[in-house]
């Protein structure tokens, strides 16, 4: 039990640093429309133009997720036998159209949720249109636990960016592997731990870094080898994906990596950029710190 009441009050922490984030947004760096039902968000900046929405599709029916799929997941091969068999036989694989809401803000946290194809985003949004997202959740990542250890409310939405294939744990499998297996709690606090770091260092970027900073920390992020471990050098990530993660427009998207490109950190392909110097696109912009 010591364990979960220190994952618990790390997590409290944390909340308090989103809400705080959120809540300074400016609405010169961040805009949004609150889109009309069954439409995605799409984040722009600067003035408020006409929002671009896409036509968002039902997710299609959760099947069970089988064990194959879940053992590409580290902490999924770290249980032991018993607990494997109440993950396999409980958690849901469910398909999510770009654009589509896997859990809104406000509603209970009834799944811990995982990416196994796909990319996905938490983002928050206020009634006066400005908008912030936190993090891109690419596939092999995880997210959302804090908010199931302490069933509370969801604090943000979870969007895809693109198609993707979800895994959902249920809050009640979660919160006994959490209570009974010490491999799945170890994971637990490396998770929110190496969150907490990415976002304070989100925070730091999008309050003091330039566009093309901000557009190299958001790429560089992707490849944490921790919260995201399936990450290829080769993103297949358009400038609209990489404008959604940043809160920048797409013709200032396209202007930052062509000079990203131009330093030899990325190749640019259709729909693809290749990273071609990890540590350079991680430390580009820090300076300015």
């Amino acid at each position: 039990m010591t364990i979960v009441r220190a994952i618990r009050r790390c997590h409290f922490f944390w909340h308090k640093a989103i809400i705080a984030h959120a809540g300074a947004l400016s609405p010169r760096r961040q805009t949004c429309r609150k889109p009309a039902p069954g439409k995605a968000y799409t984040i722009l900046t600067g003035t408020r133009p006409e929002p671009r929405v896409h036509a968002m599709s039902e997710p299609a029916d959760p099947i069970s997720a089988p064990a194959a799929v879940l053992a590409g997941h580290a902490w999924f091969g770290a249980l032991a036998p018993e607990h494997q068999a109440l993950a396999a036989r409980e958690t849901l694989l469910q398909s999510f159209a770009a654009g589509a809401f896997i859990a809104r803000r406000g509603e209970p946290s009834r799944h811990w949720i995982g990416v196994d194809s796909g990319l996905i985003k938490l983002a928050v949004y206020t009634p006066d249109g400005r908008g912030c997202t936190f993090s891109g959740v690419p596939a092999g990542g995880w997210c959302g636990e804090g908010s199931v250890i302490k069933r509370e409310d969801r604090r943000y939405d979870v969007i895809a960016i693109r198609d993707s294939q979800v895994l959902l744990v249920p809050e009640p499998v979660f919160n006994t592997l959490l209570a009974q297996s010490l491999p799945f709690a170890s994971f637990v606090v490396r998770q929110l731990n190496e969150r907490m770091g990415q976002f304070i260092a989100t925070v730091q970027n999008d309050r003091l870094l330039g566009a093309d900073a901000r557009v190299a920390q958001a790429i560089a992020q992707l490849f944490h080898p921790d919260l995201y471990p399936r990450t290829s050098p080769v993103l297949e990530l358009s400038q609209e994906e990489i404008g959604l993660l940043t809160g920048l427009s797409r013709q200032r998207v396209n202007q930052a990596l062509r000079r990203l490109a131009d330093a030899g950190m990325v190749h640019l392909s259709y729909q693809s950029i290749r990273v071609t110097d990890l540590p350079r696109l991680r430390h580009f912009g820090l300076s300015e710190l």
